[in-house]
């Protein structure tokens, strides 16, 4: 790739609205948090008024408002006339793809000016309820109402798993991890410690970045203890180790080509470029998945852009894996090849649970905080990850500072494909009778910390599988929390009038 066909972040910016630090706040919709991130996006590039020269503008769906045209709204307030508008389909690795189709039509020399931008603002629709503030001044909303969490596509978790409890990444996410456990062969205590440690390090990078939503550094032992503060959500995760949604949070980032960055006097060091990146897919669902610890389409993602950027895992020196969850991040330690004992840093914001997880937008300030880094001398080439739905999409982006890299990278971004692994997963059965295992599972809690309900996915002896949720009993709650609960063998008995399954542990 032509240096001068790179295309480079030459802007970036981020906002935080949180009242507890930065002052009052008035409930603000997510477009003009877009517009204050894209401004101080072209006041970081030396360029005041890029915003409205863009002709590219490319919006992150947003989950707090759900907008006729969030992308026509950001440039009219912008004042831009873009030739492109682009907003892609929802998910965690929404603000990677809009990177990359920004970038190739730059590379094409298509556009000459992308404006990336996206924003949640879940905190001032809570601030507004609970005040009784109408919000008729914000964007034109969609005729008929959009699902602003699907947005068209099919729900992550199929009708078996719906009726069952599992709706939410937050049910998705810990079952996940309760594989994850089993399979490296951890005791519940080690699993838990390991975890908070994990958790910890990522709060001490939040609480060196000046707009995480809680910028401070908690220890090992604040993560793993249960309290008030840190209940059960679903087991293996306590409140902590949850990404957190309800915030006020937007950010930004400017594109262009090299050349276009010279011919504004950009200087070199603001310029940090794109080597290249890849996308790739998991099954959709989870029952679909062959196996629960692993994410195959994450491993595609991360090698294909690796070849993209002709670069391997150790030249990286920064990294920011995707963390909605703690297994999020291992899914993202296992693509590469690498352990959390890695000295390298795994993000360079502190996180969803403790920079912010707005929405889809969080890897839009990952981009940023990378950014930032590059340009500091922290390291000369970074890797960024995101995920969207249920693990069931994968991008990944890098970065870098060293004109010998950037001449030596594709700039490309595949779509990797591979073979779905639902061809070759067990076959699934909603109302099975019979024996069976736990293959993983969540022990999901009330608000005063008491077991509620477990849930799992069940291998049946003739090798299908099914969906169930086990007896909501003492004796059956302290088996799944005391010890592993992964393989232990029981029996289905069905509900065909609730089309439900209770799993009876042996």
């Amino acid at each position: 790739m032509s240096d001068r066909q790179a295309p480079v972040i030459v802007g970036v910016a981020q906002v935080r609205r949180r009242e507890k630090l930065d002052g009052p706040c008035e409930p603000m919709e997510p477009t003009k948090m877009m517009m204050e991130a894209v401004n101080r996006a072209a006041e970081d590039a030396g360029n005041p008024d890029i915003g409205a020269e863009a002709d590219y503008v490319g919006t992150v769906p947003t989950m707090s408002w759900g907008y006729e045209d969030a992308t026509k709204h950001l440039s009219g307030l912008l004042g831009a006339s873009p030739t492109t508008l682009h907003e892609p389909v929802a998910g965690g690795s929404s603000p990677l793809n809009l990177l990359h189709h920004a970038a190739a039509a730059i590379s094409q020399g298509k556009v000459k000016v992308a404006v990336i931008a996206g924003a949640e603002s879940l905190q001032s629709r809570q601030q507004a309820a609970r005040n009784k503030i109408r919000l008729d001044d914000w964007g034109v909303l969609a005729d008929p109402p959009i699902d602003t969490l699907q947005r068209g596509q099919d729900p992550m978790t199929s009708p078996l798993e719906m009726r069952h409890g599992l709706f939410l990444p937050a049910d998705v996410f810990a079952l996940y991890e309760s594989a994850q456990r089993a399979h490296c062969g951890r005791s519940i205590e080690e699993h838990q410690a390991y975890l908070a440690k994990l958790m910890a390090g990522f709060s001490e990078v939040a609480a060196q970045n000046p707009v995480a939503w809680f910028p401070e550094a908690r220890s090992a032992e604040d993560f793993s203890t249960i309290s008030a503060s840190n209940r059960w959500i679903n087991f293996p995760y306590p409140k902590l180790m949850n990404s957190i949604i309800m915030v006020d949070m937007a950010a930004a980032f400017i594109v262009m080509s090299a050349e276009e960055a010279d011919r504004r006097n950009i200087p070199k060091e603001q310029q940090v470029a794109f080597l290249g990146g890849a996308s790739s897919t998991d099954p959709w669902t989870l029952s679909e998945r062959v196996q629960f610890h692993s994410s195959p389409g994450c491993t595609a993602a991360a090698q294909a852009a690796l070849d993209a950027a002709a670069i391997g895992v150790a030249d990286i020196d920064l990294f920011d894996l995707y963390s909605c969850f703690p297994s999020a991040v291992q899914f993202g330690l296992d693509a590469l090849g690498l352990t959390a004992d890695d000295p390298r840093p795994k993000t360079v914001t502190g996180g969803l649970a403790c920079a912010g997880g707005p929405g889809n937008n969080y890897c839009t300030h990952s981009v940023a905080a990378m950014v930032e880094r590059l340009r500091a001398g922290d390291g000369k080439i970074g890797y960024v990850s995101g995920l969207g739905m249920a693990a069931a999409k994968h991008t990944v982006s890098i970065f870098s500072t060293d004109p010998e890299r950037i001449a030596a990278a594709s700039g490309e971004t595949p779509a990797v494909t591979r073979q779905c692994e639902s061809d070759s997963a067990p076959e699934m059965v909603d109302a099975p009778e019979g024996g069976g295992t736990i293959e993983t599972y969540i022990v999901a809690f009330d608000r005063n910390n008491n077991p509620e309900v477990s849930r799992m996915i069940i291998r049946l002896n003739d090798g299908r599988r099914t969906v169930a949720c086990g007896e909501a009993t003492p004796a059956a709650f302290a088996k799944l929390l005391e010890n592993e609960g992964v393989g232990l063998h029981g029996r289905i008995i069905p509900d065909t009038d609730k089309q439900t399954n209770t799993f009876i542990l042996d």
